[in-house]
């Protein structure tokens, strides 16, 4: 990218970053945070875990003499991003890899709508920088400290993958460096073995250094999209009632779901879906978009500055929100929305565990899950609240003949670290696990899950699809 298009996307950034707040109260480009992974939000007292060596590459020839020197010592490299995986996935004592300080946007091309960028950009900025020429990413996280790299690594997954699939599904190349030192470039049809293991691959086949995605026409900030949303009052009315909606999305844009249980007796709970329409782009619609979200993003701005007990209240203030969420929004105020008022590290300590699940399953496992949890909290009170959020997903990656469609179920709980034992917490991921396997679904592996091969590679979105080429003779 050369002269005026590179000036746009240097002011780009300096505009549109103070829009975006998330998990203020961990800062993530912090020697601090080397120790520790996402688990720390679900048990604060975590004994922290620092790497021995710290590489900070900013060029792909930068990471090739960073593997070759940790090749020569006979260590193991660890690829860290911003460090949200909660599965020891980014934990170290030995040397570990930084891609934060490899952001570059290299080329955007705005006539064939893709843009190559090195992996350490954040998903966040990058897409405000393409705001600039009315493009966006199809698939976003929900904060902004995901990285390309970072959500290459896992799958991603946003309210608008029953439309684009998965944040994997919309790479058309990448660059990688192999554990050999190694660069190579590689898409569906050069290299397609590489290309596909190192998708939703967690770094064990090498580091990820560019990677060419596939955009989409869109003014996020500025589109306002009409909130259709239901509620219901019993978790076997939403389980009925958001499956039809899953399976045909009709012209929803984008759509979320979210059950809440804040008691053990099931009587303090709802349940809402939101699906997402377009809507005439007129002022009245711009002014409650505004005000709505002005305060609602302002209560999770002063989440975190309070002391424990108002800071609870507030949280439940905004899960309020959530459940009763505003009727008109922009596209962007939909993809951050939930992340920017409901901070993850404000009140009670939380866990994440994630599954993409059949959606002709869809009612089973959600029950059987539930299970799970509830369960736990009922013999061991380690639980404050229990919580899924859901939403569709057509994506080729996951897609099979038994199961085209799928959904992600991530079950977002409350914590009490004294109460959930490393033990208990183990047994609950190991029971977690087995539904998963039993309803030949996936989990989003960077929430925790069981440890031993045999049992991930069950479970894991990638050593399936290696197994699904395999079968088919290499075929994607």
């Amino acid at each position: 990218m050369h002269g005026p298009q590179k000036e746009r996307l240097q002011v780009a950034s300096k505009t549109w970053r103070g829009k975006i707040d998330s998990h203020e109260s961990i800062h993530h480009d912090s020697l601090d945070s080397l120790g520790y992974d996402w688990g720390r939000v679900a048990d604060p007292g975590i004994e922290p875990r620092p790497p021995s060596k710290v590489y900070t590459p900013r060029t792909t020839q930068d990471v090739v003499e960073a593997i070759n020197e940790t090749r020569e010592r006979g260590e193991q490299l660890t690829i860290r991003s911003q460090g949200h995986s909660s599965n020891d996935l980014v934990l170290t004592d030995g040397p570990v890899l930084l891609t934060p300080g490899m952001s570059k946007v290299l080329h955007i091309d705005e006539e064939a709508k893709t843009a190559r960028v090195q992996t350490g950009a954040i998903n966040a900025l990058l897409d405000d920088e393409l705001a600039r020429f009315d493009l966006g990413m199809p698939v976003i996280g929900d904060h902004k400290d995901i990285t390309v790299g970072g959500f290459m690594a896992v799958g991603g997954v946003s309210p608008a993958s029953h439309r684009f699939g998965l944040m994997i599904d919309n790479v058309l190349a990448m660059q990688v460096v192999d554990w050999d030192g190694e660069v190579h470039e590689c898409s569906p049809d050069q290299d397609p073995e590489r290309f596909y293991a190192n998708l939703a691959g967690l770094g064990r086949h090498g580091v990820m250094t560019e990677a060419t995605l596939k955009l989409f026409t869109i003014d996020k900030y500025r589109t306002i999209v009409r909130n259709e949303q239901t509620h219901y009052k019993t978790r076997e009315a939403f389980i009925a009632g958001t499956q039809p909606k899953l399976v045909d999305p009709g012209d929803a844009l984008y759509e979320r779901g979210i059950w809440v249980d804040y008691a053990k007796n099931g009587k303090v709970c709802l349940g809402q879906f939101s699906a997402y329409h377009e809507t005439p782009q007129n002022a009245q619609a711009k002014l409650r978009n505004k005000l709505s979200y002005d305060y609602l993003h302002g209560i999770g701005r002063v989440a975190g500055t309070l002391p424990k007990a108002p800071d609870k209240v507030l949280k439940l203030v905004g899960m309020l929100g959530v459940l009763f969420s505003p009727g008109y929004a922009s596209i962007k105020n939909v993809e951050f929305f939930t992340d920017k008022l409901l901070d993850s590290t404000v009140g009670d300590p939380t866990r994440m565990l994630i599954a993409l699940a059949p959606l002709d399953r869809y009612q089973t496992i959600f029950r059987e899950l539930w299970t799970v949890l509830e369960q736990a909290r009922k013999d061991h009170d380690c639980f404050t609240f229990i919580s899924v959020y859901v939403k569709s997903i057509k994506s080729p990656y996951l897609a099979s003949a038994e199961h085209e469609r799928h959904c992600e179920l991530m079950f977002f709980v409350g914590c009490k670290p004294e109460q959930l034992t490393p033990e208990i917490l183990d047994q609950v991921v190991s029971d977690f696990d087995d539904v998963v396997v039993a309803n030949d679904a996936y989990r989003y592996m960077h929430s925790k899950t069981v440890k031993d091969d045999e049992r991930r590679n069950r479970i894991d979105p990638n050593a399936r699809h290696a197994e699904r080429r395999a079968a088919e003779g290499g075929t994607p």
